[in-house]
C-alpha cells in the first residue's frame, strides 16, 4: 500500500491555489503531495463560510500492482491552514481530523487537505436542528481541551493570528438594523434587540470589558453546523474564525445555539459546570459557576449570538437563521445580557 503523504506548509505555497472546486485537479495534488495522482474525482460539495469539498484521489504508483484510493476533505480557507499547521499538533486532548496537507497563497485563499470524514460515516451538524444535552455535554469537553491547551493566548505567542474579530462584527452592525427589521425575519426576537445603536453600544462595551484571566485561544463560530460526529460524539470542524478571546465566548455561544430554548434553561448550568471542571481537570485554572465574575463573563458572552440575529440568508440558509436568532434572542433575554453590559464601569 502506498504511503499517504503528510505535508505542511506555512508559508505561501508556489503557483495559484484552487478558487473553486473544478480546480481541484490531479496536476496540483501531484504539485502538493510530490506524488503523482493519477486521477481525482470530486464526490460531494458542501458550501459555507469555509467550502468542504470531498475528493477521492487515486495515485499512480509504479511499486504497487493496483492503485489505491485516498478519500479526502479540501477545506477551502485561510486563517484554517495556520491553525491545522500552527496549533493542531501542540493540542494532546481534544479530537481533530487528521491533516494531510495544509497551505496558503499568503493572500486570500487557504487549503487543508484532511481525511474524508464522510467516507469515514461521520455525519455533520445541522443548525436548524437541536441536540440533546448528553451531546451538548460531550462537545463542552472538546471546548475545555481546546481552551486549557492554549490557556493564557498572547498575541506575542500567535503572531500570525491578527486580531480582527470584533472590528469584523461591528462592520456588520452598520447594517444591522436594515436587516432584523426586513421581511421574513424571524419572529420571536425581541423589540430591544432590533435597536442598532443599542446594540453596537453594548457590543463595544463588551469587547473592551472582557475579562484577562479567561483568555486564550477561542473556535470562534463553534455553532453545530461546524462539527460532525463520530459514533454521537461531537468534534469541531471549520477553524477559520479562530482568534484569542475570552473561553466564554465558545461556551455561551455553543449551548445557547446547540439545544432547544428549553433544554438550555433546565441544564446550562450543568453544563456550564461539567465545562468547568473538564477545563481544569485538562490543566486550566479552577472555577465555579457560583463565582460572580465567571457568571458575569458567561452572561456576556451571549452577545455571540447576534450574528445570527443579523446573519442575511445569502451567508446562511434561513430554516437555520431562523432557529438560531430565536434561540440566541431568549438567552439573551433570559440573561439579561444587554442590562448587565450597560451596567458595566466605563472601560478608557
Amino acid at each position: 500500500m502506498a504511503a499517504v503523504p503528510v505535508v505542511t506548509s506555512t508559508k505561501p505555497v508556489d503557483g495559484m491555489l484552487p478558487a473553486v472546486p473544478e480546480d481541484i485537479v490531479a496536476e496540483w495534488l501531484t504539485h502538493v503531495f510530490g506524488q503523482q495522482v493519477k486521477t481525482v474525482e470530486i464526490t460531494k460539495v458542501m458550501h459555507g463560510t469555509a467550502s468542504k469539498v470531498f475528493v477521492t484521489v487515486v495515485f499512480d504508483d509504479d511499486h504497487i500492482s493496483s492503485t489505491t484510493h485516498y478519500p479526502w476533505i479540501v477545506n477551502i480557507y485561510f486563517r484554517e491552514v495556520e491553525f491545522f499547521n500552527r496549533v493542531a499538533p501542540n493540542l494532546a486532548q481534544i479530537s481533530l481530523p487528521r491533516s494531510h496537507w495544509a497551505g496558503h497563497n499568503g493572500v486570500d485563499q487557504g487549503i487543508v487537505i484532511m481525511d474524508d470524514l464522510d467516507a469515514q460515516g461521520c455525519q455533520f451538524g445541522d443548525p436548524a436542528q437541536p441536540w440533546p444535552v448528553s451531546r451538548v455535554l460531550a462537545g463542552v469537553e472538546q471546548l475545555a481541551a481546546l481552551h486549557a491547551g492554549t490557556w493564557n493566548a498572547k498575541a506575542e505567542d500567535y503572531p500570525w493570528l491578527t486580531a480582527h474579530y470584533d472590528q469584523a462584527i461591528l462592520s456588520l452592525m452598520e447594517t444591522y438594523e436594515a436587516v432584523v427589521r426586513s421581511d421574513d425575519r424571524p419572529p420571536g426576537i425581541h423589540e430591544y434587540l432590533k435597536d442598532q445603536k443599542r446594540m453596537t453600544a453594548a457590543l463595544n462595551k463588551h469587547y473592551q470589558s472582557r475579562n484577562p484571566i479567561f483568555q486564550c485561544l477561542v473556535h470562534g463560530d463553534p455553532h453545530t453546523g461546524n462539527t460532525y460526529l463520530v459514533q454521537d460524539q461531537p468534534r469541531f470542524l471549520d477553524w477559520q474564525v479562530i482568534h484569542i478571546g475570552s473561553a466564554f465566548h465558545d461556551v455561551a455561544y455553543f449551548i445557547g445555539g446547540a439545544l432547544t430554548i428549553e433544554d438550555r434553561r433546565a441544564h446550562e448550568m450543568e453544563i456550564l459546570d461539567h465545562y468547568l471542571e473538564k477545563l481544569a481537570s485538562s490543566g486550566a485554572p479552577a472555577f465555579s459557576s457560583s463565582q460572580r465574575h465567571v457568571l458575569d463573563e458567561y452572561r456576556k458572552s451571549f452577545l455571540a449570538g447576534v450574528g445570527w440575529i443579523m446573519c442575511p440568508y445569502v451567508m446562511q440558509p434561513r430554516e437555520q437563521v431562523h432557529a438560531m436568532a430565536v434561540r440566541y434572542a431568549a438567552a439573551l433575554d433570559d440573561h439579561k445580557t444587554i442590562e448587565l453590559v450597560e451596567s458595566l464601569t466605563d472601560v478608557e
